[in-house]
């Protein structure tokens, strides 16, 4: 609905009472689905083993050896890769394997299917601190709490084997290799002493051996300045011609005493290199046997107690928030949809006329004697005690005892609005006024019943006239037995002017019976015409110069005469009738008429009578959360306080 006015926090409170039920609705719909989607949910426990990693691990032997080997413990591996291989397949399988989820009498599809559904259930995380922190927790979720403690710890064991085989497997092959080199250099060295031995034998003297180590040493000389001269520079060239000659020198000496002197080099350098390797193969040894392990147990996983899902706490506040939020939306989606209107200043800018009463909503509370309402939301809720609506089929004479002094009051104050807009010197005299309303059931014969019988009461000679021939309810409401013999019939010339008008002595003997009228002195100042039979076309009645005559006797002799007709949207009757009215009310419920049809029925009115035919509008069905102005909620309080003080006395 287009908002008119800008809305205050007593605006939004009276839009919750006004749509309270809509509300509370949304938010138990919301609130409900999410209790029964928590409930129906199979609990989820999630068990975690916390481990740390050694990036940087130091062995015992460190302090005795410093070689190539110790190096490789202190390589800067990437925490994501332990993350990784925590949860690989090859460790899943075996830890399942272990716990005996996996035998050999499994197929390949139904291992994959075991490892796949582990392998869903598991994570690794590295712990927040950025890149120093060490820390990994490894999470496993199941239905069973300790199952899946029990495997988390299994695959916690199996990846600290796997991590420490893979740690070692480095160890390993340095001293594999190592063993294989020095078997190929002791081999080499024998058979490189048993030639020289040879040698010796058939007479070689070793007279090369000091011309290789001066060509050893040239040529290591040589090989430095290359490094940072040419082949052409003389220093180099002098070199190399010194090598040359030594060359063409040992050339010269005996086959023999050639070959001893190139071995006796070559057995030298290969019993230094023997010496190393025996002492690289006591320190790898050693190593392996120190069993390299970087990966600590923080904290081992236990069985939870309370299951990680679903968390039923967060879920709850949830679907309280949002049940609030759905609420409140739909509340006031509701309202804005809500084409009608409930407030006074919003009827008089939206067509131009005035409000001249506002009829609260009013219902029939019994309760028995001493019984309290009990419960907050209850009361809230029902506002206590047995209820009937307004509109039900009850006789006028109830209203004074049924119903508050707030509503009988409405009807007092719309009085006094009326003779101040229709009366001359204070007073009315012989007027005509039409009560109709948009739509049916908005209430106008019982607003044009109440109003007769309080202008009664207040010494106005009035005649109420039932002119709704459709759906004619005004012989209800007093307690009448029939209505025929009534308008229609006037009209039609079946009876005379006062023979259709009854009276206190007709009430009397109706079904309202002689108790209730005879205390009601004011009703010898009230006089009714039912609507009388059915006739198939109340058109042409209407139409005729019988009713311009009646008009003219009975302003003769009445102050006031009320027209209950049909709702001027619904039916033509009330156009034929509003030209020779002298003042045309209209009955709005609050909150259920649209303002289209309200703008539709001033248009209606006016189109027939000429503008400004529309006298006023009586705001009907009024309850304290449509939105009426301060006076209203303080004259409420006021009249409902001074009625508990008055049946108390």
């Amino acid at each position: 609905m287009p908002q008119l006015y800008e809305l205050n926090l007593r605006d939004y409170w009276n839009i919750f009472l006004k749509r309270k039920l809509v509300f509370f609705l949304s938010f138990f719909v919301i609130f409900l689905s999410i209790f029964l989607y928590t409930y129906l949910q199979i609990p989820i426990f999630r068990a975690s083993v916390l481990l740390k990693i050694d990036m940087f691990l130091g062995m015992p032997s460190d302090l005795v050896f410093s070689s190539i080997t110790s190096s490789y413990w202190k390589s800067l591996e990437d925490l994501a890769d332990y993350e990784k291989q925590l949860i690989s397949r090859p460790v899943l399988e075996k830890a399942a394997k272990e716990l005996g989820w996996i035998t050999d009498n499994h197929t390949k599809k139904q291992k994959n299917m075991i490892v796949s559904e582990i392998n869903s259930k598991v994570m690794a995380m590295g712990m927040p601190g950025g890149k120093s922190s060490r820390l990994i927790r490894l999470s496993v979720t199941d239905s069973d709490p300790e199952r899946a403690s029990e495997l988390a710890n299994k695959i916690f064991d199996v990846f600290k084997k796997e991590n420490l085989k893979q740690k070692n497997q480095q160890v390993r092959n340095v001293r594999i290799f190592i063993e294989e080199t020095l078997a190929n250099v002791s081999s080499r060295l024998k058979d490189q002493e048993r030639r020289l031995r040879e040698l010796t034998t058939q007479g070689a003297v070793g007279a090369g051996v000091n011309i290789v180590d001066q060509i050893y040493e040239i040529e290591k000389k040589k090989n430095e300045l290359m490094a940072t001269y040419t082949e052409s520079h003389p220093t180099v060239v002098r070199l190399t011609e010194q090598i040359e000659a030594l060359k063409s020198k040992l050339k010269e000496l005996p086959k023999e005493e050639f070959e001893y002197g190139i071995l006796k080099r070559d057995i030298s350098i290969n019993e230094k290199l023997y010496i190393s390797l025996k002492q690289k193969l006591q320190e790898t040894k050693i190593r392996e046997a120190e069993k390299v392990d970087n990966v600590v147990l923080v904290n081992p996983a236990i069985a939870p107690l309370k299951p990680y899902y679903p968390n039923k706490s967060k879920n709850y506040t949830v679907g309280i928030m949002l049940g609030l939020l759905f609420g409140v939306t739909t509340a006031l989606v509701t309202e804005h949809l809500d084409t009608s209107i409930g407030r006074v200043d919003d009827i008089e800018s939206f067509i131009k006329v005035n409000v001249l009463g506002i009829i609260p909503y009013c219902v029939e509370r019994r309760r028995e004697s001493g019984r309290r309402q009990r419960g907050l939301f209850k009361g809230f809720m029902s506002g206590g005690g047995e209820r009937r609506d307004l509109y039900a089929d009850i006789s006028i004479f109830e209203f004074e005892h049924h119903y508050s002094s707030i509503f009988l009051e409405a009807f007092r104050i719309l009085a006094v609005n009326i003779q101040v807009l229709f009366g001359e010197s204070g007073r009315i005299k012989s007027k005509v006024i039409l009560i109709t309303s948009c739509n049916p059931e908005e209430g106008k014969t019982v607003v044009a019943s109440n109003l007769s019988v309080t202008f009664a009461q207040m010494g106005y000679k009035v005649l109420l006239i039932d002119t709704d021939t459709r759906r004619s309810t005004v012989h209800k409401v007093f307690g009448l037995k029939r209505k025929e013999i009534g308008f229609t019939d006037l009209l039609m010339g079946k009876i005379d002017f006062d023979g259709s008008v009854k009276t206190a002595t007709d009430l009397m003997l109706g079904a309202a019976g002689a108790d209730k009228v005879v205390n009601k002195p004011w009703l010898n100042n009230l006089n009714i015409i039912t609507s009388g039979s059915v006739f198939p076309n109340t058109i042409n009645l209407f139409n005729s110069e019988k009713l311009e005559t009646s008009l003219k006797y009975f302003k003769s002799k009445y102050d006031i005469i009320i027209f209950d007709t049909s709702p001027v949207l619904a039916v033509s009757e009330p156009s034929i009738i509003i030209p020779r009215m002298d003042g045309v009310v209209l009955v709005y419920k609050a909150g259920a008429t649209s303002r289209l049809a309200l703008r539709r029925a001033k248009i209606q009115i006016e189109g027939v009578k000429g503008k400004g035919a529309l006298s006023g509008v009586i705001l009907n069905n009024v309850t304290p959360e449509i939105g009426l102005d301060t006076y209203y909620y303080y004259s409420r309080k006021y009249y409902g306080e001074k009625e508990k003080e008055e049946k108390k006395s």
